[in-house]
């Protein structure tokens, strides 16, 4: 009898594969990790949590034994770990979707926390240590016609070390959030979800998410080390609140003629151009100060043909 055991083997070989399978730094490859997460969520959301984090931890020693201990490490905490706590949350409050976006802040802020500690002790704390990694790939592989480095390039070096670790990390927390919607979506679309896909037009940041906010940007402001740390973080806190303003897009245009254009125009903008991100965010800071939605009340019944 098929108690469940034959999906998350299927999940922890298609997981391993899809990130150390192709040939590493090809665009084959890079395409087919982002998608590691995914037989994890498609396994947890369909059998439930124990299947799921079943999958991550398989999947986390055939690493270790078959590739590098630092390898299946890497694996465990970037991949297995926040989609078994993802799915945990889920089955845990399935009606309240801002709690998974809380749990994926928290889990984009924990590495950069971890890291600024590991090298605190270190001669230039984590910013040190990112600069001497990326500065000698990064500066000399722009120059000018006398073989100088623009000081423009310099500049965006510069930019890219300061914010690296909020990059990564939002980066990061953007492919799980995609990879569990893409599972939800699959799911529901043949009748397997366990859980009801929840609502994005239903999330609202709290309120004490902007008294978080507001603290770690205002912190941002003090030199060395501590002020690199919430230059970075305040990107990461700004994460319910930029999903916060694309629930507020959802809610206002679902009533709209045509919402699934203007919502796919939105996308298509945020992908391509990145910038709106930070127009949606000043929405979702407004929406949870102000309340929007509960001072608006319901939305328009939609239209009848």
């Amino acid at each position: 009898m098929n108690s469940g055991w034959l999906p998350v083997g299927a999940a922890a070989a298609t997981s391993a594969l899809l990130l150390f399978g192709a040939p590493a730094g090809s665009p084959g490859g890079m395409l087919l990790a982002v998608l590691a997460t995914l037989p994890l969520f498609l396994v947890g959301l369909s059998w439930g949590l124990f299947h799921g984090a079943a999958s991550g931890a398989a999947a986390t020693f055939a690493i270790l034994l078959s590739v590098s201990t630092s390898a299946g490490l890497y694996y465990g905490l970037i991949n297995a770990l926040p989609a078994a706590l993802l799915i945990w949350q889920a089955e845990r409050s399935p009606e309240q979707p801002v709690r998974l976006v809380l749990l994926l802040t928290a889990s984009a802020a924990a590495p950069i926390l971890a890291a600024a500690l590991y090298f605190s002790m270190q001669d230039g704390g984590l910013e040190g240590a990112i600069r001497a990694q990326l500065e000698p790939m990064l500066i000399g592989s722009v120059v000018d016609q006398s073989g100088n480095t623009p000081p423009q390039w310099r500049e965006f070096v510069d930019t890219m070390v300061g914010l690296f670790p909020a990059i990564a990390a939002i980066s990061w927390a953007m492919l799980i959030a995609v990879n569990g919607a893409l599972a939800q979506g699959v799911l529901r679309r043949f009748g397997k979800n366990r859980l009801p896909t929840p609502d994005i037009a239903a999330i609202r940041a709290p309120r004490a998410m902007v008294t978080v906010f507001v603290a770690i940007l205002a912190t941002g402001f003090l030199p060395g080390s501590l002020g690199f740390l919430a230059n970075n973080l305040v990107l990461v806190a700004a994460l319910p609140l930029f999903f916060g303003g694309l629930s507020i897009m959802h809610w206002s245009l679902r009533r709209s003629g045509s919402p699934g254009l203007w919502l796919g125009m939105l996308y298509v903008l945020l992908m391509v151009f990145g910038w709106p991100a930070l127009i949606l965010a000043l929405i979702g800071l407004l929406d949870a100060i102000f309340d929007f939605r509960g001072r608006a009340g319901p939305p328009p019944a939609a239209p009848t043909v």
